[in-house]
């Protein structure tokens, strides 16, 4: 009797995860509504080099998520399809000194946010497997260094996620300045990266891609 009572179990219990696997991800939707950028200086008309744009924007900018704040961070998986999401929140900071390779980026993001337009889908991406945000609530990105490649640029640090700290390249661009709806002047950033899970610790999954793709877009006020 037992044994009939644990093979049972057992079949309910693969036959729960094949039907979470088989669970749509849901049509995760973006609201952000970009305001107006106008056109960044990038060339020197004497020399007509292009000139590092964040060079003469110094001080220091930040946004937080929210519904009065035009910015977002998303990501999408390699192995399933509709694997796309986001964070609901999250706060970005950035410091440029007159030297403005040696600016400081910051990015904060409460994982429990995480949005997938799947309640089901969420509720297991915060369990132990994935993202775990019962012992590590936040991922953090921190640069070291900022550096101007062409017409875009390169903050170089570290990412933190889960138990893990490790180096990490983020490619991102200066879009120009502009006023959003409130009147108040910001800065505008994008940028896309990509990392494997897998090496921060997450466990393999035959349904889920191990590299991850996130991009960002953030109009960051002047404090």
């Amino acid at each position: 009797m037992l044994k009939k009572v644990i093979i049972i179990g057992v079949i309910l219990i693969a036959l729960g995860g094949i039907a979470f696997l088989l669970v749509p991800w849901g049509e995760y939707e973006s609201t952000l509504e970009k305001s107006d950028v106008e056109k960044v200086v990038e060339v020197d008309s004497a020399t007509g080099e292009i000139i590092p744009s964040m060079s003469l924007i110094e001080g220091k900018y930040s946004v937080e998520s929210g519904e009065n704040s035009q910015a977002e961070i998303t990501f999408q998986l390699d192995g399933l399809k509709n694997t796309k999401g986001g964070f609901d929140k999250f706060s970005i900071d950035l410091k440029i000194p007159e030297e403005y390779t040696e600016s400081k980026l910051k990015v904060e993001i409460q994982a429990k946010s995480i949005n997938t337009g799947n309640e089901m889908r969420d509720e297991h991406l915060l369990e132990e497997d994935f993202f775990n945000t019962k012992k590590f609530p936040k991922i953090t990105f921190e640069s070291e260094v900022v550096e101007f490649l062409d017409s875009s640029y390169v903050a170089k640090g570290n990412l933190t996620l889960l138990k893990e700290t490790k180096p990490l390249e983020v490619p991102f661009k200066h879009l120009g300045a502009g006023k959003n709806d409130a009147g108040k002047e910001f800065e505008a950033f994008e940028g896309t990266f990509t990392f494997d899970r897998i090496a921060f610790g997450m466990k393999e999954s035959a349904s889920v891609g191990n590299i991850v793709t996130v991009s960002f877009y953030c109009e960051l006020l002047k404090k």
